[in-house]
């Protein structure tokens, strides 16, 4: 066949195809599944890291647009995606390229357009049918639950990618605690984690709750979007692990800090019991400045390989103006910036967003010194 008959599908196509089918749910009160990033994700055969970049490429083209909205089954709003006016013509326009292209099957060379007339039911499947593709994974699919914060912007934690990836590699090292400063970006850090192997490992999100009741609800009713029978009677830590254990999931607590003695007590029961399951872990984010007796493990579970730990900190003064998108500041004021700021992702975030009200509003800063730091944020190379 010559090559430039030959059928391929690239990642703005998959998704513009994959959208041009959910049209008429624009105007909808709740959304399917089918257009948030994990829909998409499953529908396209994109891997879920790489989906956001595709759909930022294509909103840049004005050929999607987005908003937050209630999706069906979730408790939360999601980000989910429609084709503006003009993505649908650059749809069309993709369709009926792919339509005059042929492909390759066992019962010879056919038209693609012809295929796609004959055949009922959404475009995608078949193309990526014809492209040798399966839509059906041959293990079970993964699963995401729970409010896992967006990381827009996450950059330099290669380091400590690579650690918690050895640590989840290693089958007797079953809880990774993830230690910073308020500020630091411990959830972005455990969720560009999770999310990266989301593909092979489900993942239960909760943030931490401090009383015991508040936890185990929470957990459960997080646990319930992957497993539907999913329950805690008895309320045990023990239970808790043997449900979890053999399906490869990530039960991340984010933002542990101040808890309950019996919130505690359970955590450390966690720890015990999840000594005795395999393909599952615990992901908990926590601050450096975590009171010593809310400490849920010991010097023992870190030493026989039950507890790995990672300790992260502010970026360095490269990352910092990477973050502010500066390429031409004044280096004097960069200095400054990064002393101000210790490197905390979430005020670069923000100055390199210009908004004074949000960093009022969002930080601890004085109003004289946000208006110092935005002006220094303008200052050039001389």
């Amino acid at each position: 066949m010559p090559p430039e008959t030959a059928l391929s599908l690239t990642a703005l196509d998959r998704v513009l195809i994959h959208l041009k089918d959910y049209l008429h749910h624009a105007d909808e009160r709740e959304f399917p599944q089918a257009i948030t990033q994990k829909g998409i994700s499953e529908a396209t055969g994109l891997r879920l890291t790489h989906v956001p970049r595709t759909l930022k490429s294509l909103e840049d083209r004005e050929l999607v647009s987005s908003l937050k909205g209630h999706v069906r089954g979730e408790h939360r709003r999601y980000k989910v995606y429609f084709l503006t006016g003009k993505g649908r013509e650059e749809a069309n326009t993709v369709l009926a390229h792919l339509g005059s292209l042929t492909a390759d099957t066992p019962e010879g060379p056919v038209k693609v357009g012809d295929v796609l007339n004959s055949r009922k039911g959404h475009a995608l499947p078949i193309l990526r049918e014809l492209v040798g593709e399966t839509c059906k994974p041959e293990v079970p699919e993964r699963a995401v639950s729970g409010p896992v914060p967006n990381t827009d912007g996450f950059i330099n934690r290669h380091h400590e990618l690579e650690e918690l990836g050895q640590m989840l590699g290693v089958p007797e090292t079953r809880v990774m605690v993830i230690y910073g400063s308020q500020g630091y970006g411990i959830s972005s850090l455990a969720a560009r984690f999770v999310t990266e192997h989301a593909c092979d490992w489900s993942v239960i999100w909760v943030e931490m709750r401090k009383d015991l009741d508040g936890l185990v609800n929470a957990i459960r009713d997080t646990a319930r979007g992957i497993i539907p029978e999913f329950d805690l009677k008895p309320r045990t830590a023990k239970n808790l692990a043997e449900q979890l254990s053999g399906r490869k999931i990530i039960l991340a607590l984010d933002n542990y800090f101040e808890a309950s003695d019996e919130a505690v007590e359970f955590m450390s029961n966690l720890v015990a019991a999840i000594k005795s399951t395999r393909d599952f872990k615990l992901l908990v984010t926590t601050r450096e400045d975590t009171p010593a007796y809310n400490r849920f493990y010991t010097i023992i579970d870190q030493h026989d390989g039950t507890v790995g730990e990672v300790h992260i900190r502010g970026l360095d003064i490269e990352h910092c103006q990477i973050l502010l998108g500066t390429p031409d500041i004044d280096p004097d004021a960069l200095k400054r910036l990064f002393l101000f700021t210790r490197g905390k992702p979430p005020t670069l975030k923000l100055l390199a967003e210009g908004s004074e009200k949000e960093l009022r509003q969002k930080t601890t800063f004085l109003p004289e010194e946000i208006k110092l730091m935005l002006f220094l944020k303008e200052q050039k190379k001389s």
